[in-house]
């Protein structure tokens, strides 16, 4: 055999593999989108409402004729919060499921764990739950974020606080990479304002001791505490400083587990404000929020659960575009363009896939619910 013909062969071969890698993706009519979360574990409860969003999503279209009659069917692994599950359970969606795409993975451990096997398989992750600036920059073509970052939320929360006239503002941060970005974040849009850095307290990462970020927090007698940390140990610090006779605005941004905060505090997390990066899902001035409310309807409504229908819808209205002959590659530029889910309206292109920067303020009641 010539070098010719033995260049033909495998070229041959190459578009054999490759054909077969894309038929992969379609199994017996049906296509596979995948998910590793915690089923089960401490963050359950936010696990299981990703995965009802998602699933009542696809269920929706399913019964509505599929896409181009295949049915959609979502693989969702658990992981129980353990970020090396999370990374095996990821490896086996994409190479033995072939899932079409990768859909809201829950927290920035997970997501940022998977980042590097995303441009091996070519499969793009749709609508992660973290605003980690790890996952908005530098930019990354398999990520797609519908949701704004922690440094957009922490903007819009410093603004309200300004718009409020509650010039001095405390900080209490975990001591970690999250919490001295948090810090610096902060920081930084606080020059920009009106506002002032009246104190700054720490906690170390697993621990509820705060008891020496009350002393200095306390002493400044601040209008507002910016909390960038886990809800148990800024459960610890509202019960101390209200102990020390203070009560000012603590607020935070929507990585706060408004569940857990409410579970160590009871009524007295009544008023303590969170920002959110979805609109609001128990209200109906969207069509967006009432299509979930109608669709979700066996679901519990909840935060988590309107992200995850929300990464299902987009998804599919992406696939729509493509039609039959799907793959990742097409799934990853039909993603890139304008698309509205029903008043909330998304932006990507192909050098930005931070979809929305959009954000609005919550409270907790007395029942430890949300409200606006």
């Amino acid at each position: 055999m010539n070098l010719l013909n033995l260049l033909f062969s495998f070229c041959l071969l190459i578009s054999i593999a490759s054909g077969a890698h894309a038929e992969a993706l379609i199994n017996d009519g049906t296509v596979n989108l995948g998910m590793s979360l915690p089923l089960s574990g401490p963050q359950a409860i936010n696990g299981l409402a990703l995965k009802g969003g998602v699933e009542s999503y696809l269920q929706y279209v399913n019964q509505n004729g599929g896409i181009s009659g295949r049915k959609i069917q979502l693989v969702a692994l658990d992981d129980a919060g353990d970020v090396a599950r999370t990374v095996e359970n990821t490896k086996k969606l994409l190479e033995e499921f072939r899932v079409l795409a990768l859909l809201g993975y829950h927290g920035t451990a997970a997501a940022e764990a998977v980042l590097p096997l995303l441009p091996v398989a070519g499969a793009p992750l749709i609508g992660p739950t973290s605003g980690a600036e790890s996952l908005h920059e530098p930019f990354n073509r398999h990520v797609f974020n519908l949701f704004a970052s922690y440094k957009g939320e922490t903007e819009a929360i410093l603004n309200q606080l300004d718009f409020q006239t509650l010039i001095e503002v405390a900080v209490l941060y975990q001591k970690d990479r999250f919490g001295q970005t948090g810090l610096r974040e902060a920081e930084a849009v606080m020059l920009k304002l009106s506002l002032r850095k009246n104190s700054v307290g720490d906690v170390a990462v697993n621990s509820g001791d705060v008891t020496q970020a009350v002393k200095t927090i306390a002493d400044g007698k601040p209008q507002a505490v910016l909390l960038i940390c886990p809800a148990y140990p800024a459960a610890e610090f509202i019960k101390q400083i209200h102990k020390a006779g203070l009560f000012p605005q603590f607020i935070a941004a929507s990585y706060m587990d408004v569940s857990a905060l409410f579970k160590e505090l009871g009524p007295e997390a009544r008023g303590v404000a969170i920002s959110q990066v979805v609109p609001f899902p128990w209200g109906s001035d969207l069509p967006l929020l009432r299509q979930y409310q109608a669709i979700a309807k066996q679901q519990p409504i909840s935060v988590y659960g309107l992200q995850g229908f929300m990464a299902a819808k987009l998804t599919v209205e992406a696939m729509q575009k493509i039609g039959r002959n799907l793959s990742r590659e097409k799934l990853i530029s039909a993603l890139e363009t304008d698309y509205d889910l029903g008043g909330y309206r998304l932006r990507f292109r192909r050098d930005n896939h931070s979809g929305s920067k959009y954000t609005e303020m919550t409270v907790i009641t007395r029942d430890g619910k949300l409200s606006r």
